[in-house]
């Protein structure tokens, strides 16, 4: 109890702390428009502080830290020509998380870019930080290409019913040592795009793909649980050495203060102990549900209370939005037949159930807290201790403008 209660007062004191600057205000961030109205630039900025407490056996079992402080610089150029610069300050150090810049082609029906952005695989993963329903993503998107350097290209068909997203990297934010290009392609549907009264107009569907090769050192990599602490380890002299494919399906809608969506994803990877290769697959699924307990409407672009809660006099309720995501991820038997899991951690699935309750005070801040349990087909080893689950208290503070 003294954990949580100091882990809380830190909360406390950001959060005042956040409180006492002016960026709270609901007011747009800053932009800078030329006097032909053609160019412009803008600023905008991402700030998390994340904690978790977990049951004994882990170390540390209560943590809390900054996750991300992502000042964000975005522009456009003779309305064609677009940059963005993402840097992340982090308490590992410094990194680039996008920094690309692009240009209008097919009559601005398209962006081809250049640099670092997110491949196009994943819902959760393409999805912006600012508004997901809990401050980890799902199980899954472990296994999801996040930000790579390389080309991009993502559209829109006339009607808006069709989008999609192609590109190819270097596979180097992967640890690759060799030089072959990834190639990743989704398309996403949206039926009723056109039809602005039907209750369906927001659903989505999507596919998504990605190929390449792959040759980096395993022996630091792990299978983690939904609270993010390692479960499957990779023994030691473990390489991932071959194709590497995955294959994602997805589907999303939103109405009113309903949301709800969920991905399917299947990996296969080649991976090699000692003198042996193996191809080793993944599979799993998602469901997430979320409902905006005071009635606002919800989208991918987040929730606007309808009352916006004011922390320097503490008027207004702000929005409330009550969420549940359902998962399960599965790994290959040769993970433990192989050799290439550390004995005593393999595990054949993870299913996971995770409660969550957001606070969005305003436009600009968002409280997120979670229950978290995750149970083991098999007996893992945690702390010395054979565990068949475990359950963990997951919260976050986030400001954006």
């Amino acid at each position: 109890m003294n954990g949580m209660t100091s882990i809380y007062s830190s909360m406390a004191i950001v959060l005042a702390t956040a409180t006492h600057a002016g960026a709270l205000q609901d007011v747009p961030g800053p932009r800078w428009v030329s006097a032909d109205g053609r160019s412009e630039v803008i600023l905008e900025g991402l700030f998390q502080v994340m904690g978790s407490v977990v049951e004994g056996g882990r170390s540390p079992r209560a943590n809390l830290g900054l996750s991300r402080m992502r000042p964000e610089l975005a522009g456009s150029f003779d309305d064609s020509l677009h940059f963005r610069v993402e840097p992340n300050f982090a308490a590992e150090g410094v990194e680039l998380e996008e920094a690309w810049i692009g240009m209008d082609v097919r009559s601005s029906r398209a962006l081809l870019m250049a640099g670092r952005m997110k491949v196009p695989f994943g819902l959760e993963e393409v999805r912006s930080r600012r508004h997901i329903n809990f401050t980890r993503f799902s199980i899954l998107n472990q296994f999801s290409p996040a930000e790579e350097h390389g080309l991009f290209l993502n559209g829109k068909s006339d009607s808006g019913r069709l989008e999609y997203g192609v590109s190819a990297t270097d596979g180097v934010e992967s640890g690759d040592s060799d030089t072959s290009v990834n190639l990743a392609g989704r398309i996403m549907l949206h039926p009723h795009a056109q039809e602005p009264a039907s209750r369906w107009r927001n659903l989505q569907l999507g596919l998504a793909a990605t190929t390449g090769s792959l040759n980096a050192d395993a022996g630091d990599l792990s299978v983690q649980n939904a609270a993010g602490r390692d479960v499957i380890q990779m023994a030691g002299g473990v390489r991932l050495d071959g194709d590497r494919t995955r294959l994602g399906f997805e589907a999303a809608w939103f109405d009113g203060p309903w949301f709800v969506q969920a991905e399917h994803m299947l990996m296969e990877q080649g991976m090699r102990a000692g003198g042996g290769a193996e191809d080793v697959g993944f599979s799993g699924s998602y469901l997430e549900v979320a409902r905006v307990l005071t009635g606002e409407s919800k989208s991918f672009k987040g929730v606007t209370p309808d009352q916006s809660f004011d922390p320097a006099t503490g008027n207004g309720r702000g929005a409330w939005i009550l969420a549940a995501r359902i998962s399960e991820l599965r790994s290959d038997q040769l993970l433990q037949s192989g050799g290439l899991a550390e004995a005593g951690t393999y595990t054949s699935s993870i299913r996971n159930l995770s409660l969550g309750l957001n606070w969005v005070m305003n436009r600009h801040m968002i409280l997120r807290q979670a229950l978290v349990r995750s149970v083991y087909s098999d007996d893992v080893f945690v702390g010395g201790e054979a565990r068949s689950g475990e359950s963990a208290l997951m919260f976050g503070l986030q400001l954006h403008f």
